[in-house]
């Protein structure tokens, strides 16, 4: 996906998000950490690995993340898919997201998974509510 330069700008200066989870109907918002990775394309996050979250993501892929940017008067909307990566992955997606946000309470341990998002679909809204799709 080709992704524009103002919203690499806005994923890059961003260190939260809001992200959206479902199983069986029941939608979970949660506000996490993350790094977006550029030449991947991708999205990092982390969290506990026994929570409801990673559990909703073990079972339901499809997750939605959202960005606000105060400065541009803009919301984000990212869809995509989620992937739990262990071994050598993990180890270097675990590094990069450190780097970038140094919470190693949110990052660092045996019980915190790591996420890898694939963005699909861009939703942009600005505040005079022009809707834009990539």
């Amino acid at each position: 996906m080709n992704i524009p330069n103002y919203i690499k700008e806005i994923l890059e200066e961003k260190e939260l998000c809001t992200m959206a989870t479902c199983w069986q109907d029941k939608p979970y918002l949660s506000l996490m950490t993350f790094t977006y990775i550029e030449a991947e394309n991708k999205i990092i996050l982390t969290t506990k690995r026994d929570s409801k979250k990673f559990f909703n993501i073990e079972k339901n892929k499809n997750i939605s993340l959202l960005l606000f940017s105060e400065a541009d008067e803009l919301s984000i909307t990212f869809l995509g898919t989620a992937t739990p990566v262990t071994g050598e992955k993990e180890a270097y997606y675990r590094a990069i997201h450190m780097e970038a946000n140094n919470r190693p309470q949110f990052i660092l341990g045996e019980s915190i998974g790591l996420i890898v998002f694939s963005i699909e679909e861009i939703v942009v809204s600005n505040n005079k509510d022009e809707v834009k799709y990539y």
